[in-house]
């Protein structure tokens, strides 16, 4: 079993819990997931089975994310599962709030969450924040192509959209909006709706999917290496060449496309695996045993 399965994750579960959940009903070993999400988030989760693990750091498509983002009120986590921090009277008006978004478009360096998963000289930033250790979390760069405002819920809780590169978090985008307009805010829902091409009808609740896996069904909502990595440019070669490869040789390759491009390289009847241009060749990156 090799292949990638859109799970529609529930609230009041963590991604590690789903994963381990899938393990049991597969009874797999190989198994992962590109990009977490919080346990009070919905949406796509994205999880790799078998071969497919090896694929999760090429999956790096953009998420597009639909939330809401209470103003007045910090939390220590960010988002509605934290402890109140700090308050404020300072709710922004919609006019102040569309104004201020477009300090977000584009790339720049976004500081990750306390409570996140980022390593902090190898533990868990979460696990510090958790113990009242004092730590400092270095930006990273991110990339937002668009974040606009949706809608009001209520006097204090916008919605939003917002389509972003993967390692953006939510919760700093919110945290910045409310230092930026003067107040506090943290994220008060949140839902993954996109990653790529997978939208939501491509997704699958989890209890739903283990009853396809009872029942033999469940291939039929798995996706191919192959189909999920399809923003990659593919080259396909011959038997004699994908042979090299698996064994580890490059091969010669001229083409328009810089060097260190990541490449997928196929046969006419099989995907092989994953290779990067250097210096007018391909050397193999990552081989699949398909």
């Amino acid at each position: 079993m090799n292949g990638w399965i859109f799970i529609d994750k529930s609230k009041n579960i963590t991604s590690f819990k789903v994963i381990q959940r899938l393990k049991n009903i597969l009874k797999v070993k190989k198994i992962g997931h590109a990009g977490t999400l919080d346990p009070f988030a919905t949406g796509i989760l994205a999880v790799a089975v078998g071969e497919a693990t090896k694929s999760i750091r090429f999956f790096k498509q953009n998420r597009v994310y639909v939330f809401n983002v209470f103003f007045g009120e910090s939390k220590d986590t960010d988002d509605i599962t934290g402890k109140t921090v700090n308050k404020s009277n300072t709710i922004p008006t919609v006019k102040e709030v569309n104004h201020c978004l477009s300090n977000f478009i584009g790339k720049h360096a976004q500081v990750p969450p306390k409570y996140s998963a980022v390593k902090i000289n190898g533990r868990r930033a979460y696990k510090l924040a958790r113990k009242n250790e004092k730590f400092t979390i270095q930006a990273k760069d991110i990339f937002i192509k668009s974040l606009k405002c949706t809608g009001i819920k209520n006097k204090k809780e916008y919605s939003f959209i917002m389509e972003c590169s993967s390692g953006t978090y939510v919760r700093s985008i919110a945290r910045d909006m409310g230092k930026i307009l003067g107040t506090y805010a943290y994220v008060s829902e949140l839902r993954r709706v996109k990653i790529g091409k997978i939208e939501e009808k491509d997704i699958i609740l989890l209890d739903k999917f283990e009853e396809l896996v009872h029942i033999g069904e469940h291939f039929e909502v798995m996706h191919s290496i192959r189909d999920v990595l399809d923003d990659i440019q593919a080259v396909q070669i011959d038997q004699e060449l994908s042979d090299k490869f698996r064994n580890g040789l490059g091969f010669e390759y001229f083409s328009e496309k810089s060097d260190n491009d990541y490449l997928l390289i196929e046969t006419k009847k099989k995907f092989v695996g994953i290779g990067k241009a250097v210096e007018g060749k391909i050397k193999p990156v990552r081989v699949f045993n398909l």
